[in-house]
């Protein structure tokens, strides 16, 4: 099923619904982003996964951009507490090969690796059809951002695991722009205090939890800010 950028986890589960109550559901489903182009033969070792380990709950490939750049959205660690700090202070871009400060964009592992992640990107995440019923569907209260590591959390707080394959490429043709857009950037920080809240904040001692919440309260704050400056700013 291919997904726009907006209202994702809506229009994925009005489509899960409608399969969950089918006769004969399918045994995987592929969330894949209209911005992508899948090469011939790139589903198959994918699926293989699937096949040779019956504990894979999901399971993505590489990606790269139109540029030929890697698209490190395409494995990636949970945004922990920890890890959003070390990588918004360079440490995963000072240290690399560090599993402590890379975590977040897991820097440490090699990009052609077929290993477990937390997370592949919703660009193309291919799930195990039978977890839905488990794990439940993508939560409606991410909006762009998100709702891909908010479902790899549950799938493997559930017990499943996440692969990820560098031997496959798919081109993704995101903006570049996207990641200067304020509005996207106010975005994906609201998406993170969403994910905080919902699955770190009950085990964050309340000074850290008050520290976390302030500094993504000012980062969407200064998003804003530039959203409303943007057009006067163009205009000069």
């Amino acid at each position: 099923m291919t997904r726009r950028r907006s209202g994702v986890g809506a229009l994925v589960a009005l489509m899960c619904v409608d399969l969950l109550a089918a006769p004969a559901p399918p045994r995987l489903v592929l969330l894949l982003n209209g911005d992508t182009v899948v090469p011939p033969g790139a589903l198959a070792p994918i699926i293989e996964l699937f096949d040779r380990y019956p504990a894979v709950g999901a399971a993505g490939p590489r990606l790269h951009l139109a540029d030929g750049a890697f698209d490190w959205a395409c494995k990636r660690g949970f945004p922990s507490p920890a890890a959003s700090f070390y990588h918004m202070v360079g440490l995963g871009r000072l240290f690399p090969g560090s599993r402590r400060f890379g975590h977040y964009r897991l820097t440490y592992l090699d990009e052609r690796a077929v290993a477990a992640v937390d997370s592949v990107v919703g660009a193309f995440m291919m799930v195990r059809f039978d977890l839905l019923h488990e794990v439940g569907l993508l939560d409606e209260r991410f909006f762009m951002y998100g709702e891909d590591l908010d479902w790899a959390f549950r799938i493997k707080r559930a017990g499943w695991r996440v692969l990820y394959n560098g031997r496959v490429d798919v081109l993704h043709l995101k903006r570049q722009s996207t990641r200067q857009n304020p509005r996207a950037q106010r975005a994906f920080y609201e998406s993170m205090l969403i994910f905080f809240r919902k699955h770190y904040a009950g085990a964050t001692p309340w000074p850290a939890r008050a520290a976390v919440e302030a500094a993504v309260h000012a980062l969407i704050a200064a998003a804003s800010l530039r959203q409303r400056l943007q057009p006067a700013e163009a205009g000069r």
